[in-house]
């Protein structure tokens, strides 16, 4: 038996150095539009999916006011608990105890600990792309971490619930989100502690695409993610391009249950929504 591969994303050298991301003006931009989409509702309970420094969480605590229920913020390295706590102490108001909590949990292997219907919306920033599965029978990679992560969102969703969401477009220019940053801040005194850390980033980004060239990871098209959302659920779905267009943003929805025509069923396209392709095969611009 072969040994595990490194997963950079379990370094804890490799999580602080993702906590500066949300300095980057392409991730600002991306942290802007996924904040317009989110919509959170006073007492809804929310999950954010692969949080790392939690950025998402402290968006979804200002759109609401802080007056969610919940949100639980995942990730699969412990040290990103270190961020949370540390966010946890600016946000205002101050959240009451277990209004926010991080739990330690890879979904790669898909979200046991959650029941169905838990939650009101999922959000998840670039992180779907890296849910990876190894066949034990033949040693390949194959998405089908990647397809059980969608169908553990749509499960632990309550009926109309949201799921907002970025992922990588396919063959990703990292190198472009570095030079559009350097290029917007060329007098501040950070400068050179924001290129080291991109330049370490750099690398993290060279290894991503080169496990997505093996299969590890999936960088898909936007009509690809679209199809395998419909194929565990969800319905209508849209998408906009973001991240120094590097990324796309996804909105969809779990469709609350409706009644059925006579001698229908209720997945038939007349008793649910009808063909999400058509919303989500152009980009919305605003």
């Amino acid at each position: 038996m072969s040994a595990p591969e490194r997963n950079y994303w379990l370094d804890e050298a490799c999580a602080r150095a993702f906590w500066d991301q949300h300095k980057a003006v392409p991730y600002r931009e991306l942290l802007r539009d996924t904040a317009q989409w989110l919509a959170p509702q006073t007492g809804e309970r929310w999950l954010d999916l692969g949080c790392g420094s939690g950025q998402l969480t402290a968006a979804l605590w200002d759109r609401s006011g802080g007056r969610l229920a919940e949100v639980v913020a995942v990730d699969c390295n412990p040290v990103n608990a270190e961020a949370l706590d540390q966010l946890r102490r600016r946000l205002v108001p101050a959240p009451a105890p277990g209004q926010l909590r991080f739990v330690t949990a890879n979904f790669s292997h898909g979200l046991p600990q959650f029941a169905d219907a838990a939650f009101d919306g999922v959000v998840s920033g670039l992180a779907l792309p890296y849910a990876e599965w190894k066949d034990p029978v033949t040693g390949r990679y194959t998405d089908f971490a990647y397809n059980r992560a969608l169908a553990e969102v749509y499960r632990v969703l309550r009926p109309g619930g949201r799921f907002v969401f970025s992922v990588n477009v396919p063959q990703p220019r990292f190198w472009r989100i570095l030079w559009r940053s350097l290029g917007r801040r060329p007098r501040s005194s950070r400068l050179l502690r924001a290129l080291l850390n991109g330049l370490r980033m750099q690398g993290y980004g060279y290894w991503l695409r080169r496990e997505a060239g093996r299969g590890r990871f999936h960088y898909l098209p936007v009509a690809e993610v679209g199809l395998r959302l419909e194929a565990v659920g969800f319905g209508a779905w849209v998408y906009r391009l973001s991240y120094a267009e590097q990324a796309y943003l996804i909105s969809a929805r779990k469709e609350a249950p409706t009644a059925a025509w006579p001698g229908e069923h209720t997945n038939s396209p007349r008793a649910g929504v009808s063909g999400p392709r058509a919303v989500g095969a152009r980009p919305l611009l605003s």
